[in-house]
């Protein structure tokens, strides 16, 4: 259970203290309230929550430390720090967490922090176990449901009822297997903000549950039914024969792909077992948020076949394509996904030609997920982030730094006018060396672009032009490049 920090800053315990947040969003939520003075505190915690310090160690600390602290605790996904303290806090620790949106909040006078803990937290505790008492209950009712024969249709019309919402569950197709709650609810009274959550059988999705809250909706009994009735209508939906033998084959195809210890054989026996076999080339795709519905039909479009998992909060799934133009039919399957994805990320992981190498597909999309930015564009090409993939998984920082200083010398200087000559260079390349390309892309007169150019070439002691050592000059300005975006 949470709250946003918003509703926090502005609590009875909290209120005296004058918060003002000098960055990120106060729409963020708090799980936990915690109070501490060490400046390596990020190891310490499990993410989403809000780090009361008075920052006499942290205020102390060089510009670099105040830096780190707040990367570190980015990392750990901590939802914001409250630093108390009635002058400026130190520029550089506003300075960092404005680049990572991170949010700081200034108390500008003192308040007891144990009163603060105390107070927030046992919001915090009273909430959760008010929301568990609910789940319980909505678990308790769909079992008296299966347990008196309520079939998936029954399952549905319930948890309409007991929501106020329409509710329906479909197959990965997006065919309606059962739906209730439209007959007597209007168009005015939804709200847009409709949720899903994949409904697996032996953790396979064979199908979605889509719930069309209203305005009446209490959104703690939706958390509650998205949370609790995916088991139960998993076991209407075997017991009613809508789902198939195949999810067992499916299940162990997914188990297989990730052990290392499978066998490039044993990958081709698994998937002949599953409705992808006969497939000439496969990828995989690793979706995170609530539009698991969509993205299901999308990858589903124009009769491709695919097998989806639900594990947590990671949607996989493995989309067979046809052997004739595999690359082609990869790049329509990116567009499709675009088409229908608006919310949460999506990643399109790199082409297999064999059942094999699903592996390298699916290893090669969680990387991208670990290498996105934050906001990222809700779906993510792995092709297009190729470099960057290769530069983390090598893992050699420092063999690749000292190629690119090697190559770009004094390019890499702090200075203005440095940093504009490597973004003209950048240009130049990603223009294919066409000088008129370059021009119009940074807005330049032509001559301008020419007196640039020599400055590079002065700048670097060769001749950027020279098809001997214009390579090298490429794979150290795409190294710069991922390098900076892997966070190396």
């Amino acid at each position: 259970m949470s709250i946003p920090l918003a509703e926090v800053l502005r609590h009875p315990a909290l209120e005296p203290a004058e918060p003002v947040l000098l960055s990120g969003d106060d729409a963020r939520p708090v799980r936990w309230v915690h109070s501490s003075e060490v400046v390596e505190l990020a190891h310490l915690l499990r993410g989403g929550e809000l780090v009361l310090t008075a920052a006499v160690v942290l205020t102390a600390a060089s510009d670099e430390q105040q830096r780190r602290y707040v990367q570190e605790l980015v990392e750990r996904d901590v939802t914001a720090v409250a630093v108390e303290r009635s002058q400026d806090l130190p520029a550089a620790l506003v300075d960092e967490a404005r680049k990572q949106d991170f949010a700081l909040v200034q108390l500008r006078r003192t308040v007891p922090f144990v009163e603060i803990t105390e107070a927030i937290n046992s919001l915090l505790i009273h909430a959760s176990v008010s929301r568990l008492r609910l789940a319980d209950s909505l678990s308790d009712h769909l079992s008296e449901q299966l347990l008196a024969g309520g079939d998936v249709h029954a399952l549905v019309g319930s948890l309409a009822h007991q929501l106020e919402a329409r509710v329906s569950v479909r197959d990965p197709s997006g065919s309606v297997l059962a739906t209730a709650g439209a007959e007597s609810l209007t168009e005015s009274s939804a709200t847009t903000a409709d949720r899903e959550v994949p409904v697996a059988v032996h953790g396979v999705v064979a199908a979605t549950l889509r719930i069309e809250p209203l305005t009446s909706t209490d959104p703690d009994l939706l958390d509650a039914a998205l949370d609790r009735a995916p088991p139960s209508l998993a076991l209407a939906l075997q017991r009613s024969q809508l789902v198939g033998p195949d999810e067992a084959a499916a299940h162990a195809f997914f188990e297989a792909l990730e052990r290392p210890d499978t066998t490039p054989a044993a990958s081709t026996d698994l998937v002949e077992t599953t409705s992808l076999g006969g497939a000439c080339a496969y990828v995989a795709v690793v979706s995170t948020g609530e539009q698991f519905g969509l993205v299901e039909q999308a990858l589903r479009h124009r009769g491709r076949l695919a097998l989806s998992r639900a594990r947590g909060d990671e949607h996989l799934a493995v989309v067979a394509l046809p052997g004739s133009s595999p690359e082609q039919a990869r790049h329509q399957l990116v567009e499709d996904v675009l088409a229908h994805t608006t919310t949460g990320v999506v990643v399109v992981g790199p082409l297999s030609r064999d059942p094999h190498g699903i592996r390298h597909s699916l290893a090669e999309a969680r990387r991208c997920l670990l290498l996105r930015h934050e906001p990222s564009e809700p779906v993510i090409d792995a092709s297009a982030v190729a470099v960057e993939r290769l530069v983390h998984r090598l893992d050699a920082h420092d063999v690749l730094q000292d190629f690119v200083g090697e190559q770009l010398g004094a390019l890499l200087r702090e200075d203005d006018t440095s940093r504009r000559l490597l973004d003209t260079l950048v240009a130049y390349f990603d223009c294919d060396a066409n000088r008129t390309a370059t021009a119009n892309r940074l807005h330049l007169q032509r001559q301008t672009l020419y007196h640039r150019l020599d400055r590079i070439t002065r700048a670097l002691g060769r001749d950027i032009t020279d098809e001997r050592t214009a390579p090298a000059l490429q794979v150290a300005v795409r190294l710069w490049q991922a390098m900076g975006s892997s966070g190396g």
